[in-house]
């Protein structure tokens, strides 16, 4: 089904595109499941520094950011690392797909296996073990395309995951980023053209990777994914994909609202998304029954169009030390 609406958004309504590239942004976040022994044995067992077990799984995405959509997702267990899932989602990609990732992501063998299948990336790179990025930070310059050997090692944990790469070397670009508050971060990328992709824009479309990371608090916070209608792994993957279906469903109603308003309105205000939500959530079941017709959406997106909220660029509300994330209990479920 979310595959079904996506292919229909993108027929009728094609995405922004930076230079000719789609951004997409990659994720994972982690959800608690019922300590049931089913769930133990589908998705692995963790213990507290008290000595007692939990079950968590991983979920992971690839996330248009100009749309806000989620592609694709997967659940799988917590020990399978986010690279792991990562590889298993790229064919999900296509050649002008640019692909954002955070800092845990970058890998040698990851950076070549994405080089190999010609997709591009962008990614936050710390220092530590890379001595490339330690050279490029103390020659003081701002960009900058250096080349990386493909050791055994490298290959070695390619082959892991059942991939093999070809070639010896790997090309990448470092750009340096300085922060409002002063603070240096550097990007690995392998769009290599100084020309063709400045690296002045490089620094707004890694921000834009934040998206995925409000996506995964509105499955959260919003539609309580981890409130699971079913206490058993077949249950727990079928609400994930829902809830996820959910939220893009809502997501394209909200743009279509938005799209309807006038310009100049459109430029300060939004719809309301929590107020979508609420609207979405009955009659979601209706329309999976067949009762929906054309006009009834129509009004309903004329309905969004005028519960409007401001924008609010730069607006920032740092998490208080004290702050404790909310978690259904499972009484409530």
């Amino acid at each position: 089904m979310n595959q079904r609406l996506l292919g229909s958004l993108a027929l009728h309504s094609p995405e922004p595109r930076w230079r000719g590239l789609r951004l997409v942004a990659t994720d994972s976040t982690t959800l608690r499941l019922p300590n049931w022994l089913e769930n133990q044995e589908a998705f692995g067992i963790q213990w507290d520094n008290h000595g007692q077990s939990y079950v968590l799984a991983r979920a992971l995405g690839l996330f248009s950011t100009a749309s806000k959509l989620m592609l694709k997702s997967v659940i799988a267990r917590y020990q399978d690392g986010e690279r792991a899932l990562l590889v298993q989602l790229l064919p999900h990609l296509a050649p002008d797909d640019l692909l954002v990732m955070d800092r845990g992501f970058p890998a040698v063998w990851l950076f070549a296996y994405l080089a190999q299948l010609g997709l591009g990336f962008l990614a936050r790179i710390d220092s530590a073990h890379w001595p490339e990025v330690q050279a490029f930070l103390r020659s003081g310059r701002h960009d900058a395309v250096v080349e990386r050997q493909l050791t055994p090692h490298t290959r070695r944990q390619a082959r892991k995951l059942g991939l093999e790469l070809s070639g010896q070397t790997l090309a990448f670009r470092l750009i340096r980023v300085v922060l409002p508050n002063g603070r240096i971060e550097v990007l690995a990328t392998s769009l290599l053209d100084p020309i063709a992709f400045p690296a002045a824009e490089f620094a707004s479309l890694y921000q834009a990777r934040w998206n995925i990371e409000e996506n995964f608090k509105l499955l959260k916070q919003r539609l309580l994914v981890e409130q699971f209608t079913g206490e058993l792994p077949e249950s727990i993957r079928q609400d994930f994909h829902a809830k996820v279906f959910t939220a893009n469903l809502a997501t394209a109603l909200a743009n279509s609202a938005h799209e309807s308003l006038p310009e100049a309105k459109a430029q300060r205000y939004l719809p309301n998304f929590a107020y979508i939500l609420e609207n979405l959530r009955n009659r979601l079941f209706l329309w999976l029954l067949g009762h929906c017709n054309a006009q009834d959406i129509l009004d309903l997106l004329a309905l969004f169009a005028d519960t409007l909220e401001l924008k609010r660029p730069g607006r920032q509300a740092p998490r208080p030390s004290y702050h404790i994330n909310p978690k259904p209990r499972r009484a409530y479920k």
